[in-house]
Order: C-alpha cells, then structure tokens, then sequence
C-alpha cells in the first residue's frame, strides 16, 4: 500500500530533552501529554536517520536512558495484584520486570520485544503482534516494590526514520492503571520525539498502560512504541 502522506515531522526547539528528569526513571508502559520544546525557531529532525544531510540537525537526539533502583525499603502498603495475562511476554531490565501482552514476530533481523522499551535504542521499539491495530493491548512494568510514580515518558511510533514512523501505528488513546487502584484516560500527540505526561503523586507497585485507540499506519496495521519510562520520586 502506497503511504499516503510525506510530510516531513519535525519539530520546533533545541535538541529533544532526555535527560532531565525531575525524578528517578524507570522504564515502563504509558499517559495527559506535555511535550517539551525548546525556544528556537529552527526546526530541527528527531528520527535516527537524521545526520549531515538533514543540517538542521547534525546530532540526533538518544533516547532516555534507564535507571537502576535497589528495591524499594518504604513499609508497603495494599495493593492490587496485577492480573497475568495469557500468553504474554515479560523481560527483565535493570531489576524491573516489563510484560507485554502481545509481541509481533521477528521481521527483517529485529525483534519486538518488551526489553526494547527500555534499550535507549531508536532502531528498535515494542510492537504488538494482535490482529489489527492493537486496541487493547496492553503492557505494565513491575516497579520492584512500592515507589511514588509522578510521570510517565514515551517515545510513541516507531523512531528508527520517518518512513517507519508514518508506515506503523501510534498510540492515540490509552488506559493508565497504578496498582493503588487508580486509573485514567490519556492522550498522546502523533508526533515524534519525548512526551511527558504528569500523573501526580502515585503510590505503586506496578502500572499497566492499555492501547484504547491509534493513529492508523499509512501501511502497516501494527501500533509500536519506541521508548517508555516511569519516573519517580524513590
């Protein structure tokens, strides 16, 4: 199928921001969308593919790198357990345990799985592997006992270039539940580069993030997401 759009996706602002989280990050699923950008008027390229060619912006922004946190000491307080799906995927990175429900198969030497949220790599990203565009899919990330979660960053689409970007799904509209109960409806923008969404003061052990709607893809079905972190205050 013929991509139906090239436009270029930039964005205005300094090189994308990753590394100055208010918290500690951890890597997970999610998101009421803040994107940051900076105060220049040049637009500057944010794919992997950008380099030389694309003057605007010879350095290409890295993805958020990955704390390591000890488990956390704080008396814990009752939780939900968190519901395991059939059939899905987990990794374990840095002492969390990231779990998917759906993986799509190997394609073309890459893999798709959970850990790829989380390898601050933009040439790879999680994709679902359900028939469609992955509406009710979801992941969540064990957070290693109890933290207080105050936002969560995603990288939505897929970031490897432009072409892959518009080709595969992004998320539109998800679902966030913490394990304290507490859930919320939030938006992403169909954009390239890092969105912070603020979600507070959350007592947690774990957070699931649910794919409740999408962008559809210009050619493939498959939603992806390139990069995901939990950042909190312990």
């Amino acid at each position: 199928m013929r991509i139906r759009s090239r436009r270029r996706l930039t964005r205005p602002g300094g090189a994308l921001s990753t590394a100055a989280f208010t918290g500690t990050v951890l890597a997970v699923g999610i998101l009421a969308l803040t994107v940051h950008t900076g105060s220049s008027a040049q637009p500057r390229c944010v794919f992997l593919e950008c380099g030389p060619a694309n003057t605007p912006n010879p350095d290409p922004p890295k993805a958020p790198s990955v704390a390591r946190l000890k488990p956390a000491a704080a008396p814990q307080q009752e939780m939900l357990q968190r519901t395991r799906l059939d059939g899905e995927t987990c990794d374990t990175v840095g002492g969390l345990r990231y779990c998917v429900s759906s993986v799509l198969e190997p394609q073309y030497g890459f893999t798709y799985r959970p850990k790829n949220l989380v390898d601050t790599d933009l040439k790879t990203a999680w994709v679902e592997g359900k028939t469609g565009h992955g509406e009710g899919e979801s992941l969540v990330v064990e957070l290693n006992g109890q933290r207080t979660v105050t936002a969560i960053q995603v990288m939505n689409g897929y970031h490897k270039n432009e072409r892959l970007f518009l080709a595969n799904s992004r998320v539109h509209l998800a679902e966030l539940q913490f394990s304290n109960g507490d859930m919320r409806q939030i938006s992403l923008a169909d954009a390239p580069g890092l969105q912070t969404i603020d979600v507070g003061r959350q007592e947690a052990t774990w957070v699931r993030f649910t794919i409740r709607s999408v962008y559809a893809g210009d050619k493939y079905k498959d939603t992806a997401i390139t990069e995901f972190r939990v950042v909190t205050a312990n």
